[in-house]
């Protein structure tokens, strides 16, 4: 796997603890900066983002949908990281790395954190659906990106205000043709996604393009940013949706970010009851709102 910037796991630039907000970020979370997901969290449920960034407590259980999803992801990675390398791997060796995958998130979490599988699922299922995916991945244009492949899975930092932290960006693609650099994002779903899905749906992607800009700058080129939505299926499919770079949403984000970051570090955690969230919670026995502590 490349790397256009300093890992998550590995330790902060001495740069980033240079900056006020990121060693404030450092103090409340481990970490000298924020993510998209992590803002996100934050604005959907304080209580919950307490207990995942802050306490960093043990969950109830694994959603299985998490675990399938983040085995997809890894499938890409090796996917895309071989053709970096000239090696183009097959559906049986992209199985064995969902399977390895698999094993090892639910191994991590241990045996008191049991898998949550939906109706009808069990690990049998849920693998065979991998296998249906993998294949529908390979026949599939996303299987060969036009172009030339820059990198996957990068981690990149940018500061957006002087008073927010850096914000991390995960990109899962990067690829170059002579007329565009490609941002791709990664996403497994029930269903397939609409066009207005996709825009409601992308903050994340255009943070994404911001975080890129440097590179696409140093190449000369614009950024196209795009879903890749794999659908979890009978029959699945393999969607790319692309997504307008609006430059002009940027503004509004930072206001965003920079009112949930406030929230933050005044420790707001309340929780923010609601029957989709709460019925997957990971963390309902401890939340105050069901009696826990």
């Amino acid at each position: 796997m490349t790397t256009l910037t300093m890992p998550e796991r590995a330790a902060a630039p001495a740069s980033a603890l240079q900056r006020p907000p990121n060693r404030v970020a450092q103090q409340i979370t481990g970490r000298t900066y924020v993510s998209h997901s992590q803002l996100s969290l934050m604005r959907a449920c304080p209580a919950k983002y307490n207990f995942t960034y802050v306490l960093k407590a043990p969950r109830d259980f694994q959603p299985s949908s998490l675990i399938y999803g983040g085995g997809i992801h890894s499938v890409l990675d090796h996917y895309y990281s071989g053709r970096l390398e000239g090696i183009t791997l097959g559906a049986e060796e992209l199985f064995q790395v969902f399977r390895t995958a698999w094993t090892l998130e639910v191994e991590s979490a241990g045996q008191d954190v049991p898998v949550r599988y939906n109706k009808g699922e069990d690990e049998t299922t849920i693998h065979a659906l991998a296998q249906r995916t993998i294949a529908a991945f390979l026949a599939s244009p996303l299987a060969e990106p036009k172009g030339v492949v820059l990198g996957v899975e990068e981690e990149l930092r940018i500061a957006i205000h002087p008073d927010l932290p850096d914000v991390l960006a995960r990109v899962d693609l990067v690829t170059m043709t002579s007329s565009a650099v490609f941002i791709t994002d990664f996403k497994t779903s029930r269903s397939k996604w609409t066009d207005e899905k996709a825009l409601e749906s992308s903050d994340q992607l255009v943070l994404y393009g911001v975080t890129s800009a440097n590179l696409a700058r140093h190449l000369a080129l614009p950024i196209k940013l795009a879903f890749a939505v794999l659908t979890k299926a009978k029959t699945p499919v393999v969607q790319i949706l692309p997504v307008p770079t609006d430059s002009s949403r940027v503004a509004t984000m930072t206001e965003t970010a920079l009112a949930t970051w406030h929230a933050i570090v005044a420790g707001n955690y309340y929780p923010n009851p609601g029957p989709m969230q709460c019925a997957t919670c990971q963390f309902k026995s401890r939340c105050p709102m069901f009696g826990g502590k």
